[in-house]
């Protein structure tokens, strides 16, 4: 057969790496949208003057969708903690695919 063989360390390595990809990626997640909800350092006028489309309240803004995103995310990972609840549904990558370009 080609190719490496399938292994029990292999996959036992893989589901690891997996997961624990996805605990730091949820802890970057909040990490980040505490960065962009602090108006100190973000605030909306900070990021326009970067470039990014505004204001938030305005739906298809550049503000509007990085920072749905990033609360999108976060609520995400506190479902996922058992730390809230989603009633209905909704499509948590709805806003991030945005900041994908064509990676989702």
């Amino acid at each position: 057969m080609a190719g490496y063989p399938i292994t029990k360390a292999d996959l036992d390595n893989t589901m690891g790496r997996l997961v624990q990809a996805l605990v730091v990626d949820f802890a970057n997640i909040v990490a980040f949208k505490k960065l962009l909800d602090d108006t100190t350092i973000l605030p909306d006028a900070t990021l326009t003057a970067l470039g990014y489309s505004g204001p938030v309240g305005t739906s298809g803004t550049d503000l509007q969708i990085i920072r749905s995103s990033f609360t999108d995310l976060a609520k995400l990972r506190d479902i996922a903690y058992n730390s809230a609840t989603q009633s209905s549904t909704n499509d948590f990558w709805f806003n991030a695919k945005h900041l994908t370009g064509i990676a989702l």
